[in-house]
């Protein structure tokens, strides 16, 4: 044992080869072990000495936060007989051959012609007997992430060690399953454009772990069916592959116009004219489920199907024909006479018209909105149904011109759960959303009617409010990996994605409930959950029609309620014209040489453009001028409220000229005659009113889509639980604080702060909320909305999530000089609140504190709770928390190694208990502004 070099059977710096680096240091030993040996008395057990040394080498290429390392383990005995029997001794249950046997003698798992008559190796190189030296060699740290292939790799290089014989200087190939893709979310030159659907893309890797350049390297791709491998085209070209280094070839599947459902796909590299050093890694398999659209004859084609020309905006007539025409198939449907469904259409028209214009220029402000659902649903119904399109041609030859008119009629088709949720101030959202439920749609409709079908999606950008629509018309689902759909944005034609750009794609993240794309589509503000799928409809589908007749009630119960608590009228005009409004002291508000005016107190321009939306104080009379700017037909409505009724009057489709004028008169309380066009007196079509008693207790909170609720569903119904509101003139610098009492326990979903300013709104600050007793909740950050007539930042809304307690309460805004009120609200500012209400006194509602050790997505976590305040820290890049508790709610702040701050290092975090108290769930995102950037789960230790 004194006679022998440990260095002779260990590996040094310069034994080595890329990718192996020496670490540390070599540990070598004397030591003894007892095993069954046969001798000349036959089988004995002993006790022998031999020496055992034990090294770590890295692995170069691997990510600093998540290396990998080799340990080697050698014993060296005084005879080959006894290496023989000390693996009997120890590697009878470690699976050494392919069928997972124990050790056997002879065995050569690595292939290797040194070990032929001389010892033995397990499958994969772990294990090496070589005479009288036994190797055993370990992965430590980032297992999953070393290199399939190292282990053989590296026991090569002891063998070439210790038999003193070098190994053949070729070429060894090695496949990975991981480096197999069939889809690619970022820039890339590893698959090339799919012709159509049923044209698979497959990129395989291939990496020459050998010491000489791989020459002529192909790639057969296989369809696996039992023990059978059927080929999959012809070979694809790598080409050559220098030592160390790593090439792709891509190749296409031809699905034949079916869906590939349970397929195992495998891919085999090789050389026309070379012999690999280690042919059993040049196989690698990936279990795939792949659905695409067929309609009978052929795959969607992302290159045929799809539009040349980008996603357009919405101009102000155009939007006007939308409201009137989703209006009109919403009123037809209620059963009542032809006077009240007209009044009835009418009188929705203004605040659905003012929703909807400002929903649609705060999305094409931030690169979404705009066609994108007519634009998919037109690519989807020309391609099921050929017949539909209005010329014979492909989509993608279409002009804009050639196009508009369909997409714009199949865009209203599409947006119903858009305008339930505009009408209900996007509280909730008519489709099931998650990218669980996204994927499962998808799947269903793919894999059964094999049709496309629209993806939504919806989230804000700082202020900005956005939406868009997509047609998934692909699903890839690869074993072990996230589900990719294939998607064809309005955003992003053709020209827009070419390689090195991957195909427009939306990736499923759904154990993280999260969803992304590549980075050029940009739709980081997208909050992470609020994605859904459905079917491209032809027409509005008349059950969700129906469900959305009440919701549109009760917003017409509260516009008059509205102007009823200002004493206010209003007036629509209806283009090509402006109208101009003027009281008995001459002041005037309307249009004037193409300018927005105001002089009247009180008096408010809520749109001008195509459609211009006046409020007037009721008690005045107005003399009314009409100019028209066009050749066309004018409407005017006059709104006015009486009791719990609104009244109309209203002239309808009036024939003028350019230059062409109508005059009229307006008395208090908002009643109007006739209009005056020259020495023509033009009566109202439509003079009625609508009694709105009944329209009160209309369910607005209420999901349409939904039908009846049990008792738990309608518990967590969101409640208005404070309003102090106007539609009169107003000011700054509230005079009385907003006080609120809460007759029992509350969690405060949202609260909306009023910062007109003048028409100049003002940067969103914070909103807090302070008991009797003066204790604070919050101040949480608020965002800024579209006010009236457009104004950016004119509201301030904040959702804190935040349980409270029954009492008293005070609103608490950042920037009262701001903040609108009046003498209608007694000079409190202009506020909402709403809430959930609870079951219990929230004292009783969450009985532990987040104090404790959490097993978490990003490592463990240690927390502190003192009061509400929470802070803690957690493994990965030595994370920090600091947030505060809301109940069973902790609404705070992640940073990170090695700056600390936002975006890049830290950001927002909201995460909620569940009721056991013993995990969580939430999410997280850099900085404070966009959507969520991923989920956040935990459990307790």
């Amino acid at each position: 044992m004194e006679d022998i070099n440990p260095a002779d059977y260990a590996l040094l710096a310069a034994d080595l080869k890329d990718p192996f680096k020496f670490e540390g240091e070599i540990n070598a030993q004397a030591s003894s072990t007892g095993f069954a040996i046969t001798t000349s008395k036959g089988l004995e057990r002993q006790n022998d000495s031999f020496l055992e040394l034990t090294q770590e080498v890295s692995i170069e290429g691997m990510p600093e936060d998540c290396r990998g390392f080799l340990s080697l383990y050698v014993a060296v005995f005084d005879s080959s007989e006894k290496a023989e029997a000390f693996c009997q001794e120890h590697f009878q249950d470690f699976g050494f051959t392919e069928d997972f046997s124990g050790y056997t003698p002879g065995y050569n798992g690595l292939g290797d012609p040194r070990l032929e008559g001389k010892g033995a190796s397990s499958t994969g190189g772990h294990i090496v007997q070589f005479e009288n030296m036994v190797a055993r060699i370990y992965e430590l740290g980032c297992i999953n992430e070393i290199p399939k292939g190292s282990v053989a790799a590296f026991a090569r290089l002891w063998l070439d060690k210790v038999s003193k014989i070098k190994s053949p200087e070729k070429p060894d190939l090695h496949l990975d399953p991981d480096h197999i893709y069939l889809s690619y979310h970022k820039d890339n030159n590893l698959l090339q454009t799919e012709i159509s659907a049923d044209s698979q893309a497959v990129a395989v890797e291939v990496k020459n772990m050998g010491t000489v350049e791989a020459k002529d390297v192909r790639v057969q791709l296989y369809l696996k069916k039992g023990e059978d491998l059927q080929p999959i085209g012809q070979p694809a070209y790598v080409g050559d592959i220098p030592a160390g280094s790593t090439k792709s070839g891509t190749a296409f599947w031809d699905l034949e116009g079916k869906n590939a459902e349970g397929a195992v796909l495998q891919a085999q590299a090789f050389m026309l004219n070379e012999k690999d050093a280690n042919e059993e890694d040049n196989n690698a398999s990936i279990a795939v489920n792949i659905y695409y659209a067929f309609n009978g004859n052929r795959a969607y084609s992302w290159i045929d199907d799809t539009y040349r020309f980008d996603n357009y905006g919405f101009e102000g007539r155009e939007t006007e024909e939308m409201v009137e025409g989703l209006l009109a198939t919403i009123v037809g449907n209620i059963q009542a006479d032809g006077n009240f469904l007209s009044a009835m259409q009418r009188l929705l028209f203004p605040s659905t018209y003012m929703r909807f214009w400002n929903y649609s220029i705060e999305s094409m402000e931030v690169g979404a909105g705009g066609h994108c659902y007519g634009m998919s649903a037109t690519s989807a119904l020309y391609f099921t149904n050929t017949g539909s399109s209005p010329l014979s041609k492909p989509t993608s030859q279409m002009s804009l011109e050639e196009a508009s008119t369909n997409i714009a009629i199949y865009h209203r088709a599409q947006m119903l759960p858009l305008w339930t949720a505009m009408i209900s101030d996007f509280r909730f959202f008519q489709r099931d959303q998650s990218p669980a439920k996204c994927h499962q749609a998808v799947k269903d409709a793919l894999k059964d009617s094999r049709e496309p079908v629209i993806i939504e999606f919806f989230g804000r950008i700082g202020n900005k409010t956005a939406g868009h629509a997509v047609l998934a018309y692909k699903l890839i689902e690869v074993q072990g990996r996230e589900p990719v759909i294939y998607v064809y944005d309005p955003n992003f034609p053709v020209s827009k994605a070419k390689p090195p750009r991957s195909m427009p794609q939306i990736t499923l993240e759904i154990s993280n409930n999260n969803w992304k794309n590549p980075a050029y589509m940009g739709y980081m503000w997208a909050y992470a959950s609020a994605i859904s799928a459905h079917p491209v409809f032809r027409q509005i589908p008349l059950e969700d029609v129906n469900a959305l007749v009440p919701s549109l009630k009760k917003s017409l119960y509260e516009m008059a309620e509205v102007l009823r608590k200002a004493n206010a009228i209003m007036a629509v005009l209806r283009c090509p014209a402006d109208a101009v409004f003027t009281d008995v002291q001459g002041r005037q508000t309307g249009i004037v040489d193409g300018q927005v005016v105001n002089e009247i107190p009180g008096a408010e321009v809520l749109a001008d453009g195509d459609v211009e939306i006046y409020m007037l104080p009721a008690e005045g009379s107005y003399s009314l001028f009409i100019d028209a700017t066009d050749q066309g037909m004018v409407d005017l409505d006059v709104i006015r409220t009486e009791d719990e009724s609104a009244g109309i009057t209203s002239f309808q489709d009036m024939a003028v000229q350019t230059g062409a004028q109508m005059t009229g008169t307006i008395q208090a309380g908002g009643e109007i005659a006739n209009l005056q066009s020259g020495s023509e007196s033009i009566p109202p079509s439509l003079d009625t009113t609508v009694d709105l008693s009944g329209f009160a207790g209309e369910a607005l909170d209420k999901d349409p889509a939904e039908g009846s609720t049990s008792g738990d569903e309608v518990e967590a119904q969101e409640e208005l639980i404070m309003e102090v509101n106007t539609l009169g003139g107003v000011g700054n610098a509230p005079t009385s604080p907003v006080q609120f009492t809460l007759d029992r326990p509350y969690t405060i979903t949202r609260i909306r702060t009023y910062h007109w300013n003048y028409g100049s709104g003002q940067t969103p600050g914070t909103i807090a909320i302070q008991d009797a007793s003066g204790n604070q909740y919050g101040p949480w950050a608020a965002t800024g909305e579209l006010g009236m007539g457009g104004v950016q930042d004119a509201y301030w809304m904040v959702e804190p999530g935040a349980a409270l307690p029954s009492g008293v309460y005070t609103l608490v805004d950042s920037d009262p000089d701001t903040w609108s009120q009046n003498s209608e609200t007694g000079g409190r500012g202009v506020a909402h609140i709403w809430g959930i209400p609870s079951q219990s006194e929230v004292g009783t509602v969450q009985s532990c504190d987040w104090s404790g050790t959490w097993n978490t997505d990003w490592g463990t976590m240690q927390l502190q709770q003192s009061g509400d305040k929470v802070t803690g820290n957690y493994t990965h890049d030595q994370g920090r928390i600091d947030g505060t508790a809301f109940g069973s709610q902790l609404v705070g702040t992640w940073s990170e190694a090695p700056s600390y701050s936002p975006p890049d290092d830290g950001g927002d975090l909201e995460i909620v208990m569940s009721e056991d108290c013993q995990s969580f769930s939430g999410s997280w995102r850099y900085g404070s502004e966009g959507g969520w950037s991923g989920g956040w789960t935990g459990s307790r230790q």
